[in-house]
C-alpha cells in the first residue's frame, strides 16, 4: 500500500473537475452477510434452485445450467434479489456527490443511478448488452458532468438476456467486446482520454479485472491508476498487478472515498445534492423509475395529480408504453430504451410540473 503525495492528490483532484477521471466499480463494492454482494447472490441462487444448476464455478462465479429454461427461470430471480437489498448509503452517497463525469460499473444492479435520482442529479444510464452490441448509432455522444454517465459494462438486472451467468454468456461477450468497436463511440472515446482511472470494489486477482486493466492500458498513454486495497491471492499476482498495470494500492475502500469526498469538498467541487426528506413523492417516482418499475411510477403520479389536463398526460404515457412492451420482442433493443428513456424523461418533466 502507498500513500498518495500531494501533488498525486492534486491531479486527481484536477482530472476529475476537468472531466478526465473516471470511476470503475467492481463487485466488491457491497457486501451482504459479510460476503461480497456478487458471491452473496450466486451462493443463494445456487441454494434456491437445485434443480435448475446443474454446477456452480465459485472461483470464477458461474453456473452450469441443466437446461435453457432453468437459466431463464434463473435470471428472473435476480431483478427480486436486489429488489431486497439494502446497499452502503454513505458510499453511494459519496460517489453521487464527487463530480464524476462517467462511472463504469461491473454490476448489474441500478443502486448508483436510484442514488443520483434519489439526490436529484440528473444523469443517463446505459448498460452493454452483447446480442445487440452495434454501437454505431448509439445515444452516448460528449459525456459532461452536468450529464454524467453511469454505464453497466456487465449487463443490467432488468433485462434477463444481458447477464452474465453462465461461461456461454462469458464468451459471447467477450467476442463482442475485444475488439472495443462495440462499445458506444461516447464512452470508448471518453476512457482513452482519461487521465486517473479510480477503482473501488475490485479483486484484483480476478479475470474481468485483468481484462478491464489490459483495456485501458491499450492506449499507450501513462495514467494514473489508484485503487483502494483489495487482498490478492498471493504476492506473485500481487508483484504482477502492480508492474503490469501501475495500479496504486491506496487504503480500504471507506478510508479513500472518504478522503477523496473530503478534498472535493475543500476544494468546493462536490455536487448539490438535494435534501433526504424534501419532496418525497417526487422520489418515490424517481426510485420507481431508476428500478425500472415504470408503471409503478405512472400509477403513484396519477394518484397523487389532480389537475384532469395532467391526468390525461399520464393516460398517453401510459398508452404508449403498453404499446412498447407488446413491440419489444421485434424492436432492437437500441431502439427499445431510447423510446423507453423518452418515455422517463417525460414522465420526470411532468413530475417537475406537478411539483411534488
Amino acid at each position: 500500500m502507498h500513500l498518495i503525495s500531494e501533488e498525486d492528490w492534486r491531479d486527481i483532484l484536477d482530472d476529475i473537475q476537468y472531466q478526465k477521471a473516471v470511476l470503475l466499480v467492481g463487485p466488491e463494492i457491497t457486501q451482504s452477510d459479510g460476503q461480497p454482494l456478487s458471491i452473496h447472490l450466486r451462493n443463494a441462487l445456487f441454494q434456491s434452485n437445485p434443480d435448475d444448476i446443474a454446477y456452480y464455478y465459485e472461483r470464477d462465479g458461474f453456473f452450469l445450467f441443466r437446461s435453457p429454461e432453468g437459466k431463464v427461470r434463473v435470471a428472473r430471480q435476480v431483478k427480486r434479489f436486489y429488489r431486497d437489498l439494502i446497499p452502503d448509503e454513505r458510499t453511494l452517497r459519496h460517489i453521487t456527490a464527487i463530480p464524476f463525469h462517467v462511472i463504469v460499473s461491473l454490476n448489474p444492479d441500478t443502486f448508483i443511478s436510484e442514488a443520483f435520482y434519489k439526490y436529484g442529479i440528473k444523469h443517463s444510464f446505459h448498460y452493454f448488452q452483447y446480442r445487440h452490441s452495434n454501437s454505431s448509432d448509439d445515444q452516448i455522444g460528449k459525456l459532461h458532468k452536468s450529464m454524467p454517465l453511469i454505464y453497466n459494462l456487465f449487463g443490467s438486472k432488468d433485462r434477463d438476456e444481458s447477464l452474465l451467468l453462465d461461461y456461454d454468456d462469458v464468451y459471447k461477450m467477450l467476442q463482442s467486446t475485444l475488439g472495443a468497436s462495440s462499445l458506444p463511440s461516447g464512452l470508448l472515446r471518453t476512457l482513452r482520454e482519461a487521465s486517473t482511472y479510480i477503482f473501488i470494489g475490485f479483486q484484483f486477482d480476478k479475470w474481468y479485472s485483468q481484462l478491464l486493466f489490459k483495456f485501458l492500458s491499450d492506449n499507450g498513454r501513462i495514467e494514473k491508476r489508484i485503487s483502494n486495497d483489495s487482498p490478492l491471492s498471493d504476492l506473485d499476482t500481487n508483484g504482477f498487478i502492480l508492474q503490469q498495470f501501475q495500479i496504486r494500492f491506496m487504503g480500504k475502500q471507506t478510508n479513500f472515498l472518504d478522503q477523496l469526498y473530503n478534498r472535493c469538498a475543500t476544494r468546493n467541487i462536490l455536487r448539490d445534492l438535494a435534501e433526504e426528506d424534501a419532496n418525497t413523492h417526487g422520489r418515490i417516482i424517481q426510485k420507481y423509475l431508476a428500478m425500472g418499475e415504470i408503471r409503478s411510477a405512472m400509477e403513484s403520479l396519477s394518484q397523487w395529480t389532480k389537475d384532469s389536463e395532467k391526468k390525461n398526460e399520464i393516460i398517453l404515457l401510459q398508452s404508449r408504453y403498453s404499446t412498447l412492451e407488446n413491440q419489444q420482442d421485434c424492436m432492437d433493443s437500441r431502439d427499445y430504451r431510447t423510446e423507453v428513456a423518452q418515455i422517463i424523461d417525460g414522465l420526470l418533466e411532468l413530475t417537475q410540473r406537478i411539483g411534488i
